[in-house]
């Protein structure tokens, strides 16, 4: 999901134009992480937003050409791997949240508007929601999805159906009144779903997106 507040595009082109990012939940397996990034064979995506990342005695894996960042903790929710050259271009800065682990975000800030915006900040945040009682979930709605005053790009396993996006779906009730929560406060903060309903998705984002 994507909040993006009304803006005006300055006139030229804005030092950061694109992004290109994939996100996965690896399932705390090594070899599904290995395959993820060795398939990244056509030119490495500016980021790799990780849930459920493998991890030996506290250490991320490493990949060649990447730096990666997570919450603090012996067995991170989330994990985020950007790619060194959109480093070396662009300031990141990770955050995490004191009151969750399965939540992180990446502060993406250019000394000129970011992706088509009057925005010098883009945040990037990455979500891995669980059961965790006695709380209904370890990644609330208010902790997940932001309220801010420039765009806000969420992506991740938040571990719910809505019929908004599994339309073909038979939903339990249950299930209706966990998602509800998460797509009530996505609707009054004005975020707007990326991915088409029941579709696996793989596109760029920019300006035109």
């Amino acid at each position: 999901m994507i909040n993006n507040p009304c803006s005006t595009s300055r006139q030229g082109l804005a030092l950061a134009t694109n992004l290109t990012l994939i996100q996965h939940n690896s399932l705390g397996s090594w070899d599904v992480f290995l395959s993820l990034f060795s398939s990244l064979t056509e030119g490495p995506p500016d980021m790799v937003l990780l849930e459920e990342p493998p991890t030996f005695k506290g250490f991320l894996p490493c990949f060649s050409g990447f730096n990666s960042f997570a919450p603090p903790g012996r067995m991170p929710r989330v994990a985020s791997y950007v790619y060194q050259d959109f480093l070396h271009r662009f300031a990141v800065l990770p955050s995490c949240y004191t009151e969750t682990d399965d939540v992180m975000t990446l502060d993406v800030c250019t000394p000129q508007a970011c992706f088509g915006t009057n925005f010098a900040l883009c945040k990037i945040g990455n979500t891995c929601a669980r059961p965790l009682p006695p709380c209904p979930d370890s990644a609330s709605p208010e902790s997940s999805l932001l309220d801010l005053d420039h765009p806000y790009l969420v992506v991740g396993d938040f571990n719910i159906h809505n019929v908004s996006t599994d339309p073909l779906r038979l939903l339990s009730s249950r299930e209706q009144r966990e998602s509800a929560t998460y797509f009530s406060r996505a609707s009054d903060l004005v975020f707007t779903l990326l991915t088409t309903p029941w579709v696996y998705t793989q596109f760029p984002f920019s300006g035109a997106h």
